[in-house]
């Protein structure tokens, strides 16, 4: 097994990244730093909030064009490997090692699991702990309490899975493991309930080892855009994550700023509906499917290209004019509106570096009266 990487290089990384940024900002680079790579949409769960379970996908990206994908785009420094559950691919430590291997500049990697297969995650993610990266993610999706979380994601025994699996990781150096959930119609008002059913089972977690999303729609990765009721109300929404927000701590790093910086930004999203600031989307990434088919994010459904036509080479459809047309499009905001932490930071980031970090408008405070968000049920 490689060694270690050393702070140096570590540090290297992560100044390469930011420098990247940077350039993301002021111009449109060559080719995307941030890469959120789709690798199956294979998944054992049966969620309410999404169809990608209900898909039965064939001739998914093989082992080899996913190798091929890591050696001809060389200049990654983020990646965000996602599902599906990445880990019902039978190569998917092949996968990570030719990730956090090849990609010599690579500063984060993040994947997502449902926490169903803990064994196999957890060796998983032992064998590149500490390795590569600078700074490697894990979150385990969760949806409420024991019978909240198995009620939205349709399968018995679920909850009692991905608190074993997040038990686990969070003991391996080298990783940062966080619970994600996600609000939407089906759990709103339920986060306090939430938290005290993990804590009990968790000795010492504390509120920063939650991370709080809000439900989004799309129709080629969710595949949600048919289903009704899935976003939550946005009032309400605001009341819950105000809630959360108050229990965290001030921020004393620079990814505990990063996401304090995303939830205030959330709460203006809620508010109006629009992105509040200007999208990195096709700037500084870009969402890829399990068939190599290139998009500008998870949220817009409109195709670019397709990676098994270039030889696994992103820069042919990157610096298309079309692509080029499309991203001052969305820079502009002509897209769908949306606000989820697969492109959010990006954009925190390269505006933050540019000075742009502006509102659409101020943020009226929340009601003073009202139920609280525990006695809130859909």
């Amino acid at each position: 097994m490689p060694s270690k990487p050393s702070f140096g290089d570590r540090l290297k990384r992560s100044t390469h990244l930011g420098v990247a940024l940077l350039d993301a900002t002021v111009r449109r680079p060559a080719a995307p730093l941030k890469l959120n790579l789709c690798l199956t949409y294979w998944c054992q769960y049966r969620c309410k909030t999404c169809n990608i379970w209900q898909r039965k996908p064939t001739d998914e990206l093989t082992t080899d064009e996913i190798l091929a994908l890591v050696r001809e785009n060389p200049g990654i420094s983020w990646v965000d490997l996602t599902g599906g559950e990445i880990f019902l691919r039978p190569d998917i430590d092949d996968v990570l090692e030719a990730v956090i291997t090849g990609w010599r500049h690579l500063a984060v990697l993040h994947f997502p699991t449902n926490g169903f297969q803990t064994d196999r995650i957890v060796d998983s993610a032992r064998r590149i702990a500490g390795r590569g990266p600078a700074k490697i993610v894990v979150t385990v999706s969760l949806d409420g309490d024991e019978q909240t979380n198995d009620e939205i994601r349709g399968i018995k025994g679920g909850f009692r899975r991905q608190i074993e699996t997040f038990k686990a990781l969070r003991q391996i150096p080298g990783l940062q493991t966080v619970f994600g959930v996600t609000l939407s119609a089906y759990n709103l008002g339920r986060f306090n309930e939430t938290f005290a059913a993990c804590a009990r089972e968790v000795p010492g977690l504390t509120i920063d080892e939650m991370h709080l999303n809000v439900a989004q729609v799309s129709g080629h990765y969710y595949d949600n855009d048919q289903l009704t009721g899935v976003a939550p109300d946005p009032q309400r929404a605001r009341l819950e994550l105000n809630d959360y927000r108050k229990l965290k701590r001030r921020p004393r790093t620079a990814a505990e700023m990063l996401e304090s910086v995303y939830l205030r930004y959330l709460d203006a999203f809620l508010l109006t509906g629009q992105t509040p600031m200007p999208c990195h989307a096709l700037r500084a990434s870009c969402f890829i499917d399990p068939w190599g088919i290139v998009y500008p994010c998870i949220s817009y459904s409109r195709p670019i290209g397709r990676l098994r036509e270039t030889g696994m080479r992103l820069d042919p459809i990157w610096n298309a004019a079309g692509t080029a047309g499309l991203q001052q499009e969305i820079w502009e905001g002509h897209c769908p509106q949306c606000w989820t932490a697969c492109e959010a930071y990006q954009s925190i980031l390269g505006n933050a570096l540019a000075g742009r970090w502006t509102n659409p408008q101020p943020i009226p405070p929340l009601p003073s009266a009202g139920p609280k968000t525990s006695e809130l049920v859909p």
